[in-house]
């Protein structure tokens, strides 16, 4: 397993950073060095390289791992360098890949930048990319080295990056329920949603939620168990992703696909589950403070349902989806039928206006 360091400041992130024994390559895309790389660079090594990539999902593909392994070749990385994934959960993701498959497997270290990036997508060794518009088809188990949490990249955040991550934040709290569950819906009710008080409580929370995600992967690191319940939201949340990405101009972001998604299984849970009326109208007014609701086209549905039904946690030909018994206790139900999973996608369409 990795380690996560919470570090409260440049004199602290520089400790960290300098025992780093190989070169350092630091891998960022064209926002992170905008808004992010100044605040680090003063406190890396001198002799760091830097390797830039283009920002957004889209850029998530072989092209750029191809353009990455060749930057580090080209640059005279070897078995001992040091790979700094400095960005969101894009960054992490192909960073972690390109590390873990160059030279058979190179040392890399996390700097998420991003709300998404610090509570979930630089946790957990799974690292990859996307093969056309199907997410996260190919990839690697590999755990970084260290994963660095340094709050105060979240200052350099639009809001929409922020209810990016509140997905994720979310997420962990309907898994965990009780305390957590009902601190997230307090800062949610008693804040204006992306103003600074509301920042402010969300940070002071990150321990707790990324507490979260981190015993149930010490757990099972593999996925061959209950980390499936990380994937709540998340089977038609990337079926819906997976469409964007493959017709959409400007694609929605990963954090909207997973909070449609919730919303989606939260409705299977409901009818499949035990899950209540009461908890699941908790779970959609918590989602709708943060998400714009955004009907799916009825003619998208057919090609979202092949993207459904090609995740990853398909087997033997059946669909296990995680859902909720109920807040803070996940199920895994199988088989379950595309009139169902169509039908989740129209009571999501039922709550605009």
């Amino acid at each position: 397993m990795h380690e996560v360091s919470f570090i409260p400041g440049n004199k602290a992130l520089a400790e960290k950073l300098i025992t780093c024994n190989g070169s350092i390559f630091v891998l960022m895309d064209e926002h992170t060095h905008r808004f992010c790389y100044p605040r680090i660079s003063e406190i890396l090594p001198l002799q760091h390289h830097q390797i830039i990539i283009g920002a957004g999902e889209e850029h998530k593909n072989l092209k750029t791992c191809e353009y990455i392994w060749k930057q580090l070749r080209e640059s005279g990385a070897d078995r001992k360098s040091v790979v700094l994934n400095l960005g969101g959960g894009m960054v992490t993701d192909i960073g972690g890949f390109t590390a873990a498959t160059y030279m058979r497997g190179i040392s890399f270290i996390n700097l998420p930048t991003s709300l998404l990036g610090m509570v979930d997508a630089s946790i957990g060794g799974k690292n990859g990319i996307d093969v056309d518009a199907f997410k996260n088809m190919v990839g690697t188990f590999k755990f970084p080295d260290q994963i660095i949490i340094w709050p105060d990249f979240l200052d350099t955040l639009p809001d929409k990056e922020w209810n990016n991550g509140m997905a994720e934040v979310i997420k962990h709290a309907l898994l965990a329920g009780n305390e957590l569950w009902e601190k997230i819906q307090n800062v949610i009710a008693v804040n204006e949603i992306n103003s600074k008080p509301f920042k402010f409580a969300i940070s002071t929370l990150l321990p707790e939620i990324i507490k979260v995600k981190s015993q149930i992967v010490k757990a099972d690191p593999e996925e061959k168990g209950d980390r499936i319940y990380l994937n709540f939201g998340h089977t038609i949340g990337h079926g819906l992703e997976s469409y964007s990405l493959a017709h959409d101009s400007h694609p929605i972001s990963h954090g909207e696909a997973v909070l449609m998604g919730m919303i989606c299984e939260g409705y299977l849970s409901n009818k499949l589950c035990d899950l209540s009326k009461e908890e699941l109208q908790s779970l959609i007014q918590n989602i709708r403070k943060i998400h714009v609701i955004h009907p799916v086209k009825g003619k998208a549905i057919p090609e979202i349902m092949k993207f459904v039904k090609s995740d990853k946690k398909r087997a033997s030909g059946t669909l296990s989806i995680p859902l909720l018994k109920h807040i803070g206790t996940p199920i895994v139900i199988s088989g379950i039928s595309e009139n169902d999973l169509i039908e989740s996608v129209h009571f999501y369409n039922s709550l605009a206006g």
